[in-house]
C-alpha cells in the first residue's frame, strides 16, 4: 500500500471539511462513475467500493428521525459535522483498534505496544478476552496473518495521520452474558413479547467468543463485518490523492473479513444438514447477522453465512447487495452496532467510555 503524501496533521488545512460526496453510491450512481470518483489507481479498492446501497447517505449525513415529545430522558442528540479525511481516517484506526484487540486475545499475544496506542483523545485499555485452545493448526496461522495485516494498517493509519493520530479508547472484548458480544449474538425480543412455551427452542447459553475455533471465528465475523462496512463507506469521501490508497485499505480489511467467514463456512459445511436446528453454525452465523442487523436501522446491512439443506449447500463468504456490490454501513450505523444500541449514544458495547474522534456519535437507528 503506497502512501507518499505528508501525514495528515500538515494536510488539514489543503483537506477542508469535505462532505462525503452523497452522489458516490446514491440512487442511480453507476459502477463506471464510482470507479472514476475514487481514481483508476485504486486498484482492489475500487472494487470493493463498486457496489451501493441505495438507502445509505452520505457518513455526515444520516436522516434522523425526529425525537419523541415527552420521553423519561434526554437524547443524546444527533452529531452534526462536516468530517475532514483526518476524521475519517481516524475512525478507521479505532475500529482497527477493536480488531487487534479482538484477533490478539484470541491467539495469545500482547497487547499493541504503546507506540501504536497514544495519541489525541482518551486513552484506554483492552479488558476481556483470552487466549483460544484452536485445535486447527491450519486455522491457527490464518489468524497470524490476518492479525499481522490489521496490525500493518494500525502502523499505517497512524504514521498516515501523525500528531493527529486518535488514542487506544477503553475497549473490552469480554464474552459471557454481561459482555458486547452478547448483545450481538442474536436479535432481542420485540417489546411485549411473551415468554416462550416450553416446547420452544432453549435459549442458547450466553455467547463466548474464546470457547472454540468456531465460536472465535463468529466473533471475528461479526467484527469484520461492521469495520468492513464502514471502511468502505468512507473511502468514496477522501479528497485526492487519498482516495486510492484507502480503497486499497478497504479492500485489505474486506480481505480479512473474507478469510474468516471462508475458514467458519468450511467449519459450517462438515456439520450433518439440520435446517431447523438452532446450534449449527449456518444458524448461529444467521443470527449474529440479524444480531447486528437490529442496530443499524430498518434496512438489512448484513447477510448470513449460507446453508446446508438436506440436498444443497448455499454459501455466503462474498458479503454483497443486491448489485453485486460491498455491503456498507455509515460511521453512525457501524457505531450503533458497536455500541450495541439503535439509539443515538457515545458509548456502549465493545467501547465502554466511546471511540476517539470526531466521529463517535451513533446514529437513531430505529
Amino acid at each position: 500500500m503506497e502512501q507518499t503524501a505528508e501525514p495528515m496533521a500538515e494536510r488539514a488545512a489543503e483537506t477542508g471539511r469535505m462532505r462525503t460526496p452523497q452522489g458516490a453510491c446514491g440512487t442511480g450512481a453507476t459502477r463506471r462513475g464510482l470507479l472514476a470518483l475514487i481514481g483508476a489507481g485504486a486498484g482492489a479498492g475500487a472494487l470493493a467500493l463498486a457496489g451501493c446501497n441505495d438507502d445509505v447517505v452520505g457518513a455526515e449525513a444520516v436522516p434522523q428521525p425526529t425525537p419523541t415529545p415527552g420521553t423519561a430522558t434526554t437524547p443524546v442528540p444527533v452529531a452534526t459535522y462536516d468530517a475532514t479525511d483526518t476524521d475519517r481516517a481516524n475512525f478507521a484506526l479505532q475500529l482497527h483498534y477493536l480488531l487487534g484487540a479482538y484477533l490478539q486475545a484470541g491467539l495469545g499475544g500482547d497487547a499493541l505496544p504503546a507506540a501504536l496506542t497514544g495519541g489525541t483523545g482518551s486513552a484506554g485499555a483492552v479488558t476481556g478476552g483470552r487466549r483460544v485452545g484452536f485445535a486447527d493448526a491450519a486455522l491457527v496461522a490464518l489468524l497470524r496473518e490476518v492479525t499481522g495485516a490489521t496490525v500493518a494498517r494500525i502502523t499505517y493509519l497512524r504514521g498516515m495521520l501523525g500528531a493527529a493520530a486518535t488514542a487506544q479508547p477503553a475497549i473490552t472484548i469480554a464474552g459471557g452474558a454481561d459482555g458486547p458480544f452478547e448483545a450481538i449474538a442474536h436479535r432481542a425480543p420485540a417489546a411485549g413479547a411473551t415468554t416462550p412455551s416450553p416446547s420452544a427452542s432453549p435459549t442458547p447459553a450466553p455467547f463466548d467468543p474464546y470457547a472454540s475455533d468456531a465460536d472465535f471465528l463468529l466473533g471475528a465475523v461479526a467484527l469484520f463485518a461492521v469495520a468492513t462496512g464502514a471502511v468502505t463507506h468512507l473511502a468514496a469521501g477522501y479528497a485526492e490523492p487519498l482516495r486510492a490508497s484507502m480503497g486499497a485499505l478497504a479492500a485489505g480489511v474486506a480481505a480479512g473479513e473474507a478469510a474468516c467467514r471462508n475458514a467458519l463456512f468450511v467449519l459450517a459445511a462438515k456439520q450433518p444438514p439440520a435446517p431447523k436446528d438452532p446450534t449449527t453454525l449456518f444458524a448461529r452465523a444467521a443470527a449474529m447477522s440479524d444480531g447486528r442487523d437490529q442496530y443499524d436501522g430498518p434496512a438489512d446491512r448484513d447477510v448470513d453465512l449460507g446453508a446446508n439443506a438436506t440436498t444443497s449447500l448455499r454459501a455466503n463468504i462474498d458479503p454483497n447487495d443486491t448489485n453485486g456490490g460491498a455491503l456498507r454501513r455509515t460511521p453512525e450505523q457501524a457505531l450503533g452496532v458497536l455500541y450495541a444500541t439503535s439509539a443515538a449514544a457515545v458509548s456502549g458495547g465493545f467501547f465502554p467510555a466511546g471511540v476517539n474522534g470526531t466521529i463517535r456519535t451513533s446514529g437513531r437507528n430505529a
